[in-house]
C-alpha cells in the first residue's frame, strides 16, 4: 500500500554563471527538501529535509553552484531563526548567523567569493564556534550592492531580471532571452492574493505565456522561468516540466503546452529519509535531524498496519 502523493510545490533558485540549480520542494506543511538540478543535462540529487520555516526567496546560489545561502527558523532554541550558508542539496552549516526574527535574513551573491546577508540593521555575528570559509568575503546589505545586484541581472541567466507589467496592474513580465528561437514570447505574472485573502500566497499566482497570440494560462500553484537558451521551465504541484523553445509557437491552449512538454521529474512522491551532508558534521543540532520520524511516515505505518490486521481477520 501506498501513500497518494503530497500537495508541494515548488521554487528553483538559479546560479548566474553555471547550469546549477537548486529546487525547494515544499510540502505538506512546513516540511521542505532541497533538491539539486544541473540544466545541462536535467539530472538531479535528492539532498536535505527542513522542517520548519525556508523563504526560498531569500535565498541565493553563488554564480559558480557551490554555496547556497538559506534563510531558516524553528522558532526555537538559542537563535529562533538563522540564515545558513551549505553546499547544495545539505543545509548541514559551513558558516551560520543568528537572527531570531523574520523582519529580514538570508542573502545573495555578487560574485563566487562575495556574500552579501540581507539581516537589514542586523546582527551581523556568525554563531559562536563558526567562521565563513577561506576565499569567501561576506558583506552586509547596502544600497550600492542592492544595486551592483540590480546591475547584473539585467545582464544574467533571463530567469532574474522579472520587471513590472505597464499593461497589468499588479503584474510582472519576464522576457525570454535575446537571440533565442523563443525570444518574442514572455511570461507574465500576477497575483490576486490581496484580492482573495482565503488563497495561499503560491496559489493566488497566475502565470500566462504570451508567445504571440492570446495568452496560454500555465498551471496554478507553480513556478515559471526561461532558460538561458529560451526553453519555458516550469512546474505543476511537485511535477518539474520542460518546453523547448522551437516548440513554444503556436501554443493556443494549457493543454496544447502540456502536451508538447516533457516532464522532467515529479518529487510529489517524495517522503523524509535521514540524510547526512557529507562534507561536515553538524554543530549543536544546526541540520536536519536523522532520526525524525516524519508525519507522512507515521500514516503510512499506520495504514499497513491496519491492512495487515484486515488480512489477518479475513483468514
Amino acid at each position: 500500500m501506498s501513500l497518494p502523493p503530497t500537495k508541494c510545490t515548488l521554487y528553483p533558485v538559479f546560479a548566474a554563471a553555471s547550469p546549477h540549480a537548486v529546487i525547494y520542494r515544499r510540502g505538506p506543511s512546513n516540511h521542505t527538501c532541497l533538491i539539486a538540478w544541473d540544466r545541462s543535462d536535467d539530472s538531479f540529487e535528492i539532498g536535505h529535509w527542513f522542517k520548519g520555516t525556508v523563504k526560498p526567496a531569500w535565498s541565493g546560489l553563488s554564480p559558480d553552484g557551490e554555496w547556497l545561502v538559506s534563510f531558516v527558523g524553528k522558532y526555537r532554541g538559542p537563535f529562533a531563526t538563522w540564515t545558513v550558508l551549505s553546499r547544495p542539496p545539505f543545509l548541514t552549516a559551513v558558516a551560520l548567523w543568528p537572527k531570531g526574527d523574520t523582519w529580514a535574513g538570508g542573502g545573495f551573491f555578487l560574485a563566487d567569493g562575495t556574500l552579501v546577508l540581507t539581516h537589514g540593521e542586523g546582527p551581523y555575528d556568525l554563531a559562536p564556534g563558526f567562521s565563513p570559509p577561506p576565499g569567501l568575503t561576506v558583506l552586509p546589505f547596502t544600497r550600492a550592492n542592492a544595486q551592483a545586484l540590480t546591475a547584473r541581472a539585467q545582464s544574467g541567466p533571463a530567469a532574474s531580471r522579472w520587471r513590472p507589467d505597464p499593461a497589468v496592474e499588479g503584474g510582472w513580465i519576464l522576457d525570454a532571452p535575446s537571440g533565442a528561437p523563443s525570444s518574442h514570447a514572455f511570461i507574465r505574472s500576477v497575483s490576486a492574493y490581496t484580492a482573495d485573502p482565503l488563497r495561499s500566497l503560491p496559489e493566488s499566482v497566475r502565470h500566462s505565456l504570451c508567445a504571440g497570440g492570446p495568452p496560454v494560462p500555465l498551471p496554478v500553484a507553480g513556478w515559471a522561468a526561461f532558460d538561458r537558451n529560451g526553453d519555458l521551465l516550469f512546474s505543476q504541484g511537485g511535477a518539474l516540466f520542460r518546453l523547448d523553445a522551437d516548440r513554444i509557437a503556436g501554443l493556443g491552449s494549457t493543454d496544447e503546452l502540456l502536451a508538447r512538454a516533457r516532464c522532467l521529474a515529479d518529487f510529489s512522491d517524495l517522503r523524509f529519509r535521514p540524510l547526512a551532508a557529507p562534507y561536515a558534521a553538524p554543530k549543536d543540532g544546526f541540520a536536519p535531524a536523522l532520526d525524525r520520524v516524519s508525519r507522512e511516515d507515521r500514516q503510512w505505518r499506520r495504514q499497513m498496519r491496519k491492512a495487515r490486521e484486515r488480512v489477518g481477520g479475513a483468514g
